[in-house]
């Protein structure tokens, strides 16, 4: 073992003094010969060594990367943008993807394609990766499917598997994956021909699309779901998927709807907004990622205003139901962070005591975007969620105490010297932040220029020379 090492060390040396060109070469040369099998102990050792010296420049790429896009590639059109609550048909959640991945390669994959996973393909030609990644899918689909069918016939065959996967939702993804392929075959040739992005069905782009959609669901009523889930990414806005749903029904009566074969297109719009109000309620209290939060808040009223706006929906059906639901329940979270935020605000912005220093409280600042940023989003929709009372007085209250709070920073960023200079500057910039929530852009930059001269002013020059 010491003689190979000190062997492999000489080869290192050696090696190292080759051009990258000549090391490369090499490496395509050895590996080749490795995947073929035709390797014997000296080149095996040849490659450990070159594989050290090149290690520090390129990190190795395993086989498994390649393989796990391709296994997936068929069903990416269907992968939604967060996870869903419950299963949707034609709508796979992408952690499942993940889950799925890793049961394959625990309980499914072979020894021997657990090592061809494992394969570094640094250098490796595109073309050669690619064959080898549908080779390897086509394994992967066939010996899955089997495995699959032949746990369905145990005794709680179908439990076990929703165990290994991770859950049912995950097992039914997995089902849909498998069967992904069947499903985008006749897909593809009418998906070739809707354009990338769909501004309006009243466009030219539009229209030709909407044609080449009603001669799908005319020849395949039945694979609806799978059409209306690949062409969401393609539909600028949310009002689109419910216009579509409508336009091919020939009504935009909730009720009539649900009876067709397009109701498929509302369930996913439902299952898409119940999946963003879900993602909101679980990072509520994270205020390290308020930015997904936000997201998720802003998306869910897009698709909220959509359904509200393009489609008749009557209290008491399903979805007039489902709609009122959810309702209540963001209404009940944001009503208490909407109360909250002039008091938010006045904690973060607030004046010190008489003689005291300025100070700049982070979290309170934090706290107080947080809430105005809510109130904001709130605002927009307060007619959607009934609580055009709670935001009116809110309004009032934000309003009257930034009049105040605005003028106070001025007057004291005017009067402010030493240290307090910094403080009162921190100050302004978190107001001005505020005032573009609360209010617009000129706003925000009329409080700018007049916190910019009390800064400037002469008196306070003559104090700091």
């Amino acid at each position: 073992m010491a003689d190979a090492e000190k062997l492999k060390e000489k080869l290192s040396l050696y090696l190292s003094t080759l051009s990258e060109s000549a090391q490369r070469l090499l490496l395509r040369s050895l590996e080749n010969g490795e995947r073929e099998g035709k390797s014997d102990a000296a080149s095996m050792l040849i490659l450990a060594a070159l594989r050290e010296v090149l290690c520090d420049d390129e990190p190795i790429v395993a086989f498994r990367r390649y393989a796990k896009e391709e296994f997936f590639k068929s069903c990416q059109p269907f992968i939604t943008a967060i996870d869903l609550v419950e299963k949707e048909k034609a709508r796979i959640s992408p952690s499942s993807i993940d889950k799925i991945w890793a049961w394959i390669e625990r309980d499914i994959a072979t020894e021997a394609q657990q090592e061809r996973l494992n394969m570094p393909c640094n250098g490796m030609d595109q073309k050669d990766i690619a064959g080898r990644c549908i080779k390897f899918r086509e394994e992967m689909f066939g010996t899955t499917n089997r495995y699959v069918k032949s746990k369905l016939q145990d005794l709680g065959g179908e439990q076990k598997l929703c165990n290994h996967l991770g859950g049912q939702t995950v097992y039914e993804d997995l089902l849909e994956v498998l069967s992904s392929s069947d499903q985008v075959k006749p897909l593809a040739p009418f998906l070739s021909k809707v354009p990338a992005e769909i501004l309006s069905w009243s466009s030219p782009e539009g229209e030709e699309a909407y044609a080449t959609i009603c001669k799908y669901v005319q020849q395949f009523p039945m694979k609806t779901a799978w059409l209306f889930s690949a062409i969401t990414e393609r539909l600028a806005s949310p009002r689109l998927r419910v216009q579509l749903a409508s336009k091919l029904a020939g009504s935009d009566d909730a009720v009539q709807i649900s009876a067709t074969v397009y109701s498929p297109a509302i369930h996913q719009v439902f299952a898409d907004m119940e999946a963003c109000l879900v993602a909101f309620e679980t990072s509520f209290n994270d205020h390290d990622d308020f930015d997904t939060l936000i997201k998720n808040l802003s998306t869910w009223r897009g698709l909220a205003k959509a359904v509200e706006t393009e489609m008749e929906v009557h209290p008491q059906c399903p979805w007039g139901k489902a709609l009122a639901d959810m309702k209540f329940r963001l209404s009940d979270i944001l009503k208490a962070e909407i109360e909250a935020a002039p008091g938010l605000m006045r904690k973060a912005l607030k004046a010190p005591k008489s003689g005291a220093d300025e100070h700049f409280d982070q979290i309170a600042v934090s706290d107080a975007t947080r809430a105005i940023l809510l109130f904001h989003h709130t605002e927009r929709m307060k007619e959607t969620l009934a609580l055009n009372g709670p935001v009116v007085r809110a309004r009032k209250d934000l309003d009257q105490s930034f009049e105040v709070l605005s003028t106070s920073i001025v007057e004291r960023t005017r009067q402010a010297s030493g240290p307090n200079v910094d403080v009162c500057k921190a100050l302004g910039d978190a107001a001005i932040l505020f005032a573009k929530e609360l209010f617009d852009e000129q706003y925000a930059a009329a409080l700018q220029r007049q916190l910019n001269a009390a800064a400037s002013t002469p008196e306070k020059k003559a104090v700091e020379a």
